[in-house]
């Protein structure tokens, strides 16, 4: 393993922890759910595991990319707890739910990684099945697998250092 490819592991291995945790307080909070981690892989191919993906772009010491990968039923369930209307399409406003709760995920794990001066972009939504999210050149992200009262879903993640 090069120099580059281990300090990049270990990196998004530092990572794991606090999105673990932010996961599980946001979906407590605002979801009156709590998320159990049902597998940890490491990612072998671009496509996120469900239709839905919220992706956040990180930048700081550390650059890189956590998503929120979610099943079409698992999002209308999620906007449905969020704002107690029921959605049996993905629209807009769906989409914006799952933006959000993504947003407070990355947010709160941001808090917790203070030592790297992150910063986070608004999120992005892509929809359809076999899409794409890209991360920095050497990094193999992690999929941090869930199963929770809103039905399965993913985080995925990974970083590269800035030095």
């Amino acid at each position: 393993m090069s120099t580059a490819t281990k300090q990049t592991s270990e990196l998004t291995a530092k990572i794991i922890n606090p999105l673990l945790s932010s996961t599980r307080d946001v979906f407590e909070m605002m979801l009156d759910c709590t998320p159990v981690r049902s597998g940890l892989s490491l990612k072998t191919k671009n496509s996120p595991e469900n239709e839905l993906s919220a992706v956040i772009g990180i930048t700081g010491n550390a650059s890189g990319t956590i998503v929120l990968s979610v099943k079409k039923q698992t999002a209308l369930n999620i906007y449905e707890s969020m704002l107690g209307t029921k959605a049996v399409e993905i629209d807009r406003e769906v989409m914006d739910a799952i933006g959000e709760i993504t947003n407070m995920i990355a947010g709160a794990a941001k808090a917790k990684l203070e030592s790297y001066s992150l910063s986070i972009s608004i999120p992005n939504l892509i929809s359809g099945k076999g899409h794409e999210v890209h991360y920095p050149t050497g990094v193999t992200p992690i999929c941090l697998s869930f199963e929770s009262d809103m039905g399965s879903f993913c985080i995925e993640a990974g970083f590269a250092s800035k030095e």
